[in-house]
């Protein structure tokens, strides 16, 4: 039922539909065209009236209030409740570092500003952890040896979440990786889900294996050696795409640029972040060669995509 989200029951709408087709009607026409009980008629009119969905009229009658009034207004309602909600959600994050001070002043020794880690399950929970806390960026370097398949399997819900988040990530992986049908399928569903994925011919290390870097000059070396090997790179989904046809998510997009001119209600419509959005639109307008909302979706009905 198109009311149930709004908390409005089943009977409760079908009432409400009866009442917007005929106009007004008593509690007794309503049990008679619904087959409902009376008890039920009253409760749901009683549900409609204090949601403000329907009026009484005269003796005994109900009239059905305009659903682009009241429908709105509830909806505007329960929206507004959910911003108060989130924002109250987002506020708990400021007492993370509160929490984290007392964590760190227990009884476990503090972080060394460089921590090795030795055991394969320590480093996938530590890089769980570290994508849980991360708040903006996510960067990555992958090296030419092939993923397994458990390797894949342990990172895909850790990426997948972070991407889900609206958190903005770049992988860079060696052309080699491109190979390996295992390793090319995650890296372009990555791609498809949002990343930005690039591919170079040049050598590269993977930045994280078994060691976190804590000390800032450290990490400001790090990103900057990642910012180069990403700018000699290229985009894995204009050389592995190129040509053929577009994934579910891009059709999607695509179809969303034909429809709606906002990118935050494309992004509702999706059910993704803004962020994610527009990395989505992106990437096709790259693979598109376009640089512009009104080209892409020319070029992508030209393809023959929409």
């Amino acid at each position: 039922m198109l009311l149930e989200d709004l908390a409005v029951g089943r009977e409760a709408e079908q009432v409400y539909r009866l009442l917007l087709k005929r106009g007004t009607a008593a509690v007794d026409e309503v049990c008679r065209a619904s087959s409902m009980s009376r008890e039920d008629v009253e409760a749901s009119l009683a549900q409609l009236r204090e949601l403000g969905f329907v009026q009484a009229q005269g003796e005994g009658d109900f009239a059905a209030v305009n659903p682009a009034i009241c429908v709105e207004r509830l909806v505007e309602e329960r929206l507004a409740a959910l911003r108060r909600r989130l924002r109250r959600v987002d506020a708990v994050r400021l007492s993370i570092s509160e929490l984290g001070r007392d964590f760190s002043s227990g009884a476990k020794p503090s972080a060394a500003d460089i921590e090795r880690i030795t055991d394969g399950a320590d480093v996938w929970a530590r890089l769980d952890e570290l994508s849980f806390f991360a708040y903006h960026e996510v960067l990555a370097v992958h090296p030419s040896a092939p993923w397994r398949a458990k390797n894949i399997e342990a990172a895909r819900p850790l990426d997948l979440r972070c991407l889900r988040r609206g958190l903005r990530m770049r992988l860079v992986a060696a052309r080699q990786t491109l190979n390996d049908p295992l390793t090319r399928a995650y890296l372009m569903e990555l791609a498809s889900a949002g990343a930005q994925v690039r591919c170079t011919d040049e050598a590269v290390q993977r930045m994280i294996i078994a060691v976190v870097v804590r000390q800032p000059g450290l990490v400001s070396g790090l990103v900057e050696l990642f910012e180069r090997t990403w700018q000699e790179s290229v985009d894995i989904v204009g050389a592995e795409s190129a040509g053929n046809e577009p994934t579910e998510i891009e059709r999607q997009v695509l179809g969303l640029l034909t429809r709606v001119d906002k990118d935050e209600a494309a992004a509702r419509e999706l059910g993704v972040s803004l962020r994610t959005f527009q990395r989505h639109l992106a990437n096709v307008m790259t693979r598109l060669n376009t640089t512009s909302r009104f080209q892409a979706a020319l070029s992508a009905k030209q393809r023959g995509w929409i």
